[in-house]
């Protein structure tokens, strides 16, 4: 983050933000831009196709049109045709409980089992927020059901699907099972407690999360990350980091045979034509059942096709408890699950003691192989079905949850398409595992996606077992789905003892302990899992797998990696050898106007649209603090949210095609995030909870091409007359190798094409490559006009596969100026500044006439500062730059002007109106060149303060989290500022020069206006 000003408090995720930062180090390898050998394109005859600019409302009509086609393109795929079982369960669904939090008469536990107290009726899945700060609370939902004993030979159980955090569970007031973690199933065997009539009482004990709360010290033993599926309440419940509870899934009673099947697993073996059943049969007596036997079939499950017919196995003993038998069976001629063919199948498994049905399970799976290739370096590369891939996807934090505990699956279908819709291939189910119907849906969808164990930050010391234990849990409730690729172990992982809670968490050394132990517990479970350890690492490397960063450096300004370096095609510190993921990345954009008029409080709006309104008015929303690093401040709500939209579009596609021209290391990617589960809940998503997309879920779309052409180039303005180099690159996201394509490249305006190239080239397959450089001589300008470089990439015959804009702006080269004006240096850097204008100035002298004098050294300033001031007050203009001996001020007279951090924004604002009068388009001061790094560098240096002093370039103070909604808007820092003194004026100027004057035809007019004196007179008149 850049500092601007002395801001307070940052919200928790920027405030982590602004503290972790990338370490060289052992295990770490720095990784510069890609090295490549320039080829530049030739001269062409035909020219690129024009690209059409569609509107965001035909966007939106053609999102609709497009959706319902992804519909009917996998309906077929949502049938089923295994053929109903002869043999059910019998089951009956708890749903309606009263519900009450534990108080202080609780001690007396009999008061809870009988039901008194005042409780309110509640409908199961029920899930809800603290009781007055977020964090730890005890609750009791409360039920009555009949059930009678169960006949002879079967047993009831008591199955709960998910219990968010610990439960303790009793039955006519016998308490028969506790359970710890919030995603997995668990089951107790009610039988001996049953009567005709029957009480259920679940105790629920809700705790702090390990990471703390809302970024305090205050933590405790919960394995919870920073999601839930919120609740709908819009303070704490739409924002649903807050360490929420309940039962939030089903609960039903269950009778099973004494000899039951416990769970199925279907490990697929596609290269060797084959596949392993793993069967869990659990026995409930004390003793050995002998003589039984598993059959197994296989079912073509969403299509028409050919299974396996029965397979017998005979059993020789069950022990009490779980047995578990596996068997290896031959399946030629299967058909394989991907994304585009998500075929699965269905095992059923039945299980007799002679010609006695005692129990039948059915799962289904998919025949499909992924893995990560270990052996060649950089280790790391992928592979769906013995083919390279390259994960595309998005984060997803609760609204699938939402969707099913809705019961609205119409929902969760249309919200994995909309994925699909925009080129994704996976969902980074974020930070926890979530309800099995999810993952059901995206196995007939074919979405792949990663599992996360909730953990975030740190991981207790005291925990280190439950985190293991939850670990195999997590890999049971996941294993059989093919839609499932990766799961991680703990997001953003920080250094404990910098944050003074070594004494409560692991340090890293400790933490690869707990990763070495959580892998083989999941191998146990499913030896082909592939894990990445950590999601964001901000302590690596780690010493297994495939490593991961996070990356916000358009948003949380310069997180991990200034946007500059990025985008030359650097990337922070990675582990060495090893390629990587990117698993979060992104920038906020408010919700549309409708959204938050039908959905938000109406305290958080303004009373009428043209009122002075700030964003800090819905809660936890960022753009008020974030912004003013990226784009000046509006102060009217449509303005922001058209600002903050625009902005967050623009992110979206440079950040991703940052990544993608990076697919030689970062093999997966993730933006945060795609679909908003609540109004305000996560702005950053590219979707609201309405499922109206924004802007930038088509920048993201248009960026996720599979295949597709990308121009890149480190500057976006230049003179008439100058030539600009453009990179055009290569992305491919396919598994498919494209060969005798044509590449063209056009520099046109809206009427006129001014020059024409083009090169052949070949894509490989999932990869991306430099495919050479286009010189681009810019036409002439009166003023300043936009041009743009579009590119076609032609197969070879000669059809468009894909198009890309890359705009530039040109100005005309102005005259020199400065003629007649007298200008005199004092220091270096003001010499220098003075050449790199080409304006003639001397150094100063006792005595010396001047109309304007630039200084940078104070020590030079300080022998001639009484003559100077005189000089000031009488009219003359004096412009000062940091300080190049050191000072953190300059005194003027009895003036002192102090310097303020404001360094490595890569934007700063403008007034309406420039020095001289003119306008200036207000992202002017952004993405400035610089010649000397030959990329985009941060443009500010420092920032001035004293009383009078007028800001003309300025970024903005950050207010602290939490601030009160103000209509005053942020204080704004001088960067450039202007001081009248007498008749003249000091101006102070912030800006780095060095490297980026001559380059920057804005940063030229503003200086050679400065140093010229031409806009002295409109300066004096604001």
């Amino acid at each position: 983050m850049a500092e601007t000003g002395k801001p307070g408090p940052a919200d928790p995720f920027a405030e982590i933000a602004l503290r972790e930062h990338p370490m060289a180090g052992e295990g770490l390898e720095s990784v510069g831009p890609r090295p490549w050998k320039k080829r530049m394109f030739l001269p062409g005859k035909e020219a690129a196709v024009r690209l059409p600019v569609a509107e965001y409302e035909d966007q939106l009509e053609t999102f609709k049109e497009e959706l319902e086609r992804l519909r009917k393109q996998y309906r077929p795929y949502l049938r089923r045709f295994t053929p109903e079982s002869g043999f059910a369960r019998p089951r009956h669904d708890l749903k309606r409980f009263d519900f009450r939090y534990e108080n202080e008469q609780d001690g007396d536990f009999s008061r809870v089992l009988s039901g008194q107290g005042e409780w309110e009726q509640v409908e199961v899945p029920d899930f809800r927020g603290p009781t007055k700060e977020k964090g730890r609370w005890t609750g009791y939902y409360r039920t009555t059901f009949k059930c009678p004993q169960p006949p002879a030979g079967k047993r009831a159980f008591l199955v709960f699907k998910g219990v968010d955090y610990k439960a303790a569970v009793y039955v006519n007031g016998k308490c028969v099972g506790t359970h710890e973690g919030f995603f997995a199933p668990f089951e107790f065997d009610i039988s001996s407690v049953l009567r005709d009539e029957n009480v259920l009482v679940v105790e629920v004990h809700n705790d702090y999360p390990m990471m703390g709360v809302g970024g305090t010290r205050l933590d405790g033993d919960k394995m919870y990350a920073a999601t839930g599926p919120g609740w709908d309440e819009p303070v704490y419940g739409w924002h649903h980091c807050p360490p929420g509870a309940g039962i939030y899934n089903r609960i039903y009673v269950e009778e099973r045979s004494e000899l039951h099947i416990q769970d199925v697993f279907v490990r697929p073996l596609p290269d060797e034509d084959n596949f392993e059943a793993w069967v869990d049969v659990t026995n409930t007596t004390g003793g050995l059942l002998e003589n039984a036997e598993l059959r197994l079939q296989v079912f073509a499950d969403n299509f028409t096709g050919e299974g396996l017919d029965v397979m017998s196995f005979p059993v020789a003993y069950a022990g009490p408890g779980q047995n578990n038998y596996r068997y290896k069976i031959a399946f030629p001629g299967f058909r394989r699950w991907d994304l585009e063919n998500p075929n699965l199948y269905t095992l059923r498994v039945s299980l007799h003691s002679g010609e006695r049905l005692l129990d039948e399970s059915d799962r289904r799976f998919g025949m499909r192989s992924f893995r990560m290739d270990e052996t060649e370096e950089p280790k790391g590369t992928l592979y769906l079905n013995n083919r390279p891939i390259l994960l595309r996807g998005a984060n997803e934090m609760g609204h699938l949850q939402q969707c099913v505990m809705q019961d609205d699956y119409d929902q969760l279908v249309d919200d994995i398409l909309i994925a699909k819709l925009a080129n994704l291939n996976f969902y980074r189910l974020t930070q926890r595992p979530v309800q099995e119907e999810i993952y059901d849906y995206m196995d007939r969808l074919g979405m792949l996606n990663q599992c996360d164990l909730p953990a975030f930050g740190y991981i207790r010391r005291s925990q280190f077992c439950e985190a293991v234990r939850q670990s195999a849990e997590m890999e049971r409730l996941v294993r059989s789905h093919p839609c499932v690729i990766l799961v991680s172990l703990i997001n953003e992982p920080s250094r404990p003892a910098k944050r003074g809670k070594g004494h409560r968490h692991l340090y890293r050394g400790e933490m690869e302990a707990f990763f070495t132990a959580a892998r083989q517990a999941i191998y146990i479970e499913n030896p082909d899992r592939i894990v990445k350890n950590a999601d964001g690492d901000y302590d690596p490397p780690t010493s297994e797998g495939l490593s991961d960063f996070h990356c916000y450096t358009m948003w949380y300004t310069n997180h991990m990696i200034p946007f500059g370096e990025l985008y030359k095609g650097g990337l922070p510190p990675l582990k060495t050898g090893w390629k990587t993921g990117c698993g979060e990345y992104g920038s906020e954009g408010l919700d549309r106007l409708p959204l938050m008029q039908s959905r938000y409080p109406k305290e958080w709006l303004p009373e009428k649209l043209t009122d002075p309104w700030m964003p800090n008015a819905i809660v936890d929303a960022q753009s008020y603090a974030l912004h003013g690093d990226w784009y000046p401040e509006p102060n009217r709500i449509e303005d922001w949210i058209r600002e903050s939209q625009s902005y967050q579009a623009h992110v979206t596609r440079l950040m991703t095609d940052t990544i993608r021209r990076r697919s030689d290391r970062i093999v997966q990617s993730a933006i945060h995030l795609l679909i908003d589960a609540w109004p305000s809940g996560w702005m950053k998503a590219l979707v609201g909870v309405d499922r109206i997309p924004k802007p930038a879920y088509f920048a993201y779309r248009e960026s996720l091409e599979p295949i597709r052409v990308n121009l890149r180039g480190d500057r976006w303005r230049a003179y008439a007359g100058e030539s600009i180099e453009l990179e055009a690159w290569l992305l491919n996201d396919s598994a498919e190798e494209v060969n005798g394509a044509r590449l063209l490249v056009t520099l046109r305006d809206k009427t006129t094409d001014y020059a024409t190239y083009e090169q052949a080239v070949n894509l490989e397959a999932a990869s991306s490559n430099y495919a050479g450089s286009v010189s681009l001589r810019m036409p002439q300008a009166a003023g300043r006009k936009r041009v743009y470089a579009e590119a076609s990439l032609l197969d070879a015959s000669g059809q468009l596969i894909n198009g890309e804009r890359f705009e530039l702006e040109v100005f005309e080269k102005a005259a020199p100026a400065g003629e007649g004006v007298r200008i005199a240096h004092l220091g270096a850097q003001a010499q220098q500044v003075c050449r790199d204008m080409g304006l003639k100035s001397r150094p100063y002298s006792a005595g010396d006439e001047f109309d304007t004098l630039l200084v940078s050294s104070s020590e030079g300033f300080r022998v001639h500062e009484p003559e100077v001031s005189r000089k000031i007050k009488a009219g003359a203009q004096v412009a000062f730059l940091a300080d190049e001996d050191g000072s953190a001020s300059w005194l003027v007279g009895e003036v002192e002007v102090h310097r303020e951090k404001a360094g490595g924004v890569f934007t700063v604002s403008c007034q309406a109106a420039d020095p001289g009068g003119e306008g200036w388009d207000s992202l002017d001061f952004r993405y400035f060149y610089n010649r000397t790094t030959d990329r985009i560098e941060p443009l500010a240096g420092c920032a001035w303060r004293t009383e009078g002093l007028v800001p003309l370039l300025y970024t903005y103070g950050k207010p602290p989290h939490g601030s009160r909604p103000t209509v005053e808007g942020k204080p704004k820092l001088a960067v450039v500022g202007s001081l009248e003194l007498g008749q003249g004026r000091a101006v102070f100027i912030g800006l780095l020069l060095q490297g980026r004057l001559g380059v920057n035809p804005p940063l030229d007019r503003l200086i050679a206006g400065i140093l010229t004196g031409v806009r002295r007179e409109a300066d004096a008149n604001r």
